[in-house]
């Protein structure tokens, strides 16, 4: 029975990214994408992850489980959808998404698990990944928030004297603000906004040409060394021996990265296995 694959799906608020996974954490075949109307019913919502779930069975026919990463709020020992008021998944709140798709997928045996999604591309990542040299990991998300997971020994740490509660660091205050405010995608607009630079993403910010190329390198310098600054307390309390970056900032690396290596005394690593990341992380739970 433990050779049967894991099917894992990565679960976005426009996309669902998804994958056999095989003894060993390898991934069968490419990893597939498809839309999902985050907005939706219930039943629609549901009925497209039944059906990603199906075209999977149909290559394998038996697997050990289906593996979720799943965006927050989530009881993820239960398996039910906490999601409200995010414009994504608002449907699903308070329904056991498992309990449901077993019906749908008139599979009643099925297991099912899941881990909130940033930390499975950050598990994903420290076990298999960019951080595989690495035994204590402190991993970020950067993207449309900050995401969180501290990593020992290939574990995911929650609670105790040297973590902050769940491994969440989003909420903690930097300046007058909170995390999650400066080291998103909005905080970086709003950084590059204070230097002139009015921009609906990172991207077309980027595009602004010659003329800014002083106030983007100043913008991207002073985030990449506030995140250090703001990660440096955690990093001595963990004892950590290195701090892995994904998510979608992460593709402007080079930018930030300088002043962040700069500011830190322990290594800093850029995420290696793109969208596999969060399916291996999610994976691992078997």
């Amino acid at each position: 029975m433990n050779d049967y694959p894991v099917i894992a799906l990565d679960v976005g608020g426009s996309s669902v990214k998804s994958a056999l996974v095989a003894t060993g954490q390898q991934i069968v075949g490419k990893v597939c994408a498809e839309d999902i109307e985050s907005g939706a019913t219930a039943d629609m919502i549901l009925n497209t992850l039944a059906a990603i779930i199906t075209g999977h069975l149909d290559k394998v026919k038996t697997v050990r489980g289906i593996a979720f990463a799943f965006p927050g709020p989530f009881d993820y020992e239960q398996g039910i959808c906490l999601i409200q008021n995010q414009a994504k998944f608002d449907a699903l709140y308070g329904i056991n998404v498992g309990a449901r798709l077993k019906k749908v997928l008139h599979m009643p045996t099925l297991q099912i698990k899941y881990r909130n999604d940033a930390e499975a591309a950050i598990l994903g990542e420290a076990c298999y990944g960019a951080g595989t040299s690495y035994s204590r990991v402190i991993g970020l998300t950067l993207g449309t928030g900050l995401g969180s997971a501290f990593i020992a020994e290939g574990v995911v740490i929650t609670e105790g004297a040297d973590v902050p509660p769940n491994g969440w660091l989003y909420s903690f205050p930097f300046g007058n603000q909170r995390a999650d405010d400066v080291f998103s995608t909005r905080g970086l607009l709003a950084r590059l906004r204070k230097r002139g630079i009015h921009a609906t993403d990172i991207a077309s910010a980027l595009q602004k040409g010659d003329k800014y190329s002083n106030a983007l390198e100043a913008s991207f310098a002073s985030f990449g060394s506030d995140l250090g600054m703001f990660l440096n307390p955690f990093v001595a309390d963990f004892r950590a021996d290195g701090v892995l970056v994904t998510g979608g900032i992460s593709e402007v690396w080079n930018r930030f990265a300088p002043s962040l290596i700069g500011s830190l005394s322990v290594p800093v690593l850029r995420g290696a296995l793109g969208n596999r990341a969060a399916l291996l992380g999610a994976a691992d739970l078997y």
